[in-house]
């Protein structure tokens, strides 16, 4: 039994595409009252899109507090929104190296520091962040990337233990390889100077096929519920063995 006793106010970002769609679907279908930040409009139906940026403090903050102050609370916060980046080290310059931390690691951050005042003003409050098995072991020509995940990894364990005393719980999933735009975008513009070999591994299917993003959605949804009260600063691995 995962579903909340009442309906939640839930806030996913990365809400137009991929994993953070079809989570907003998911917990829009459990009632909850779902709010779907991204740059992009298309956020699922029933789902109230909210304009943000995650890379920009400013934009956060809007975003948040709007919510926060319509609302009165936050229930649930999903940290879906992030990007992709392969290349080798010597050729990382500093805007690429700027541009996937802002999205992948201070973006769950600041988005995570507006909301903690709402998370505060409900009771069994969570937050469930998105990293990747990127985060867990290593992979080559994902340095940046990798760097970024591993630190969310971290961020997530570090942020349990704070705000375990106050009973927000704080977990995150790392997933492998998910039927997604981004991934297919990836596979395609796999750069052919890297070692092939890599990127096999990094899209390697079990079993025998990509996660879906409604079954990573899934664990997203049930660490956010009330099955799950009793889990805090856990990182599940949902990659097929990939780790």
């Amino acid at each position: 039994m995962t579903e909340a006793t009442e309906p939640r106010v839930v806030v996913i970002t990365g809400a137009a595409s991929g994993i953070g769609y079809a989570t907003a679907e998911l917990f829009r279908d459990l009632g909850d009252t779902v709010y779907g930040l991204d740059i992009r409009d298309t956020a699922p139906e029933g789902v109230t899109y909210v304009e943000c940026n995650v890379g920009s403090r400013e934009s956060v903050k809007a975003a948040i507090t709007g919510i926060g102050e319509a609302e009165g609370k936050i229930d649930v916060l999903a940290n879906v929104a992030g990007i992709v980046q392969f290349g080798r080290f010597d050729t990382i310059t500093d805007d690429e190296w700027d541009r996937i931390h802002a999205v992948d690691l201070k973006g769950p951050f600041m988005v995570m520091q507006e909301a903690l005042p709402y998370l505060r003003k409900t009771r069994g409050a969570n937050i469930v962040n998105v990293s990747s098995v990127a985060g867990r072991v290593p992979q080559g020509y994902t340095v940046g990337y990798s760097a970024a995940k591993g630190g969310l990894t971290q961020m997530t364990r570090s942020l349990a233990l704070e705000l375990a005393p106050e009973r927000i719980r704080v977990n995150a999933v790392c997933p492998g390889t998910v039927d997604t735009p981004i991934v297919s975008e990836v596979a395609e513009k796999y750069p052919d100077d890297l070692d092939p070999r890599v990127a096999d591994r990094l899209m390697m299917m079990l079993p025998g096929r990509a996660i879906s993003p409604a079954e990573l959605g899934a664990s997203i949804v049930y660490l956010a519920s009330p099955a799950a009260r009793m889990i805090t600063g856990c990182v599940l691995a949902h990659d097929g063995g990939m780790s």
